[in-house]
């Protein structure tokens, strides 16, 4: 009976080491190898994805791709984390917890610019940040706790002209209680010197410099570089190696909603050969950018690269429109989406 036992056990429980065991990283089932891999690296270059990040960079450099990306990824990957943002994405994006803003916090932000109503100029600092503490420990906590915070235009929220703004105290309490949180915060802004030296600045763990790729009209590179305030220069010093981050914003994605590229014009007329061959492929039936791909380079002539810049110069000129995709560009909305011009002809 025992020894029946034993061997019931054994065909019963899975006692090898799983990926869990071996990476010390939990992650989402049904992930390919790749985003594993990817989940990984998010988790260890994020402090276990709770600290803050600022995201920096001029217009048009892809700020919001990479704070939308990133908070995607991340709700795909730990789907236990709680995304909170500051503006609604588009449905592409998918579910998530709800908003954060001066807006949503209307009520709290009152009751605080109430407490410190009559206080003394130099009594107003200490009752505010009492206030917030108490927000923070209380509703703070219940709406933050084990969060992504992706907050679009950061200096809003902490703007160094505006040191006695009930949110800018409330971020700061925010930034604080980050690690008793286990809140990630990502924020945007164009400049590092328009962020508050007192509640930002500080508690700054990251900063992400955003640039667009030389050859890649819808390609980002982002540089993520540890960082730590120093309060005597005034600025954010690096520490270690910056870690490269790549994004191409125009390239169809098929996890993104049904991942089906669609026809939205039949009577379209190709401007060279490359966009006939692949409007005739998207009207035999075949919707999807790695099946296109491998028909075109297995029983035609065009490498992936060309199927990748004709679909995009079909998908984001203005004067085609011809055919629509998910991509990284689909889940905001985005009012600098790149005018791709191609250098692609027919013979």
């Amino acid at each position: 009976m025992i020894g029946r036992n034993r061997a019931s056990e054994a065909d019963l429980f899975d006692d090898t080491a799983g990926y869990d065991d071996e990476t010390g990283v939990q992650v989402a089932d049904g992930l390919t190898d790749e985003e594993r891999k990817q989940a990984v690296v998010l988790y260890h270059l994020f402090n276990e994805l709770w600290g803050v990040c600022v995201v920096i960079g001029d217009p048009g450099t892809g700020k919001d791709l990479f704070g939308n990306v990133i908070a995607h990824k991340i709700k795909r990957y730990f789907p236990w984390k709680r995304i909170l943002r500051d503006e609604r994405p588009r449905r592409l994006f998918g579910a998530y917890a709800g908003l954060f803003n001066e807006q949503v916090l209307s009520e709290d932000l009152r009751r605080m610019r109430e407490l410190a109503k009559g206080s003394s100029a130099t009594a107003i600092d200490a009752v505010m940040e009492k206030a917030v503490d108490d927000w923070v420990t209380s509703r703070g906590s219940v709406l933050l706790k084990n969060s992504l915070l992706y907050l679009t235009e950061f200096w809003r929220y902490c703007y160094n002209r505006e040191p006695h703004n009930p949110m800018n105290k409330t971020m700061g309490g925010v930034h604080k209680e980050k690690r008793h949180l286990d809140c990630l915060i990502l924020g945007t802004a164009q400049l590092v010197t328009e962020l508050d030296k007192k509640t930002c600045l500080p508690w700054v763990d990251w900063q992400v410099t955003c640039t667009r790729s030389v050859v890649n009209p819808t390609g980002f590179v982002y540089f993520v570089q540890k960082v730590k305030y120093d309060r005597r220069m005034d600025m954010l010093i690096a520490i270690g190696k910056p870690f490269t981050i790549a994004f191409d914003g125009g390239k169809p994605r098929s996890y993104l909603g049904d991942g089906r590229i669609q026809v939205k014009r039949m009577n379209y007329q190709p401007d060279c050969e490359e966009e006939r061959i692949v409007m005739d492929v998207l009207k035999a039936g075949l919707d999807t950018y790695d099946g296109i791909v491998d028909l075109l380079e297995t029983d035609g002539d065009m490498c992936e690269s060309e199927v990748l810049m004709t679909l995009k110069q079909l998908k984001f000129n203005k004067r085609k429109r011809a055919i629509d995709y998910p991509c990284f560009f689909s889940l905001y909305n985005s009012k600098s989406a790149p005018q791709i011009q191609t250098s692609l002809r027919a013979e």
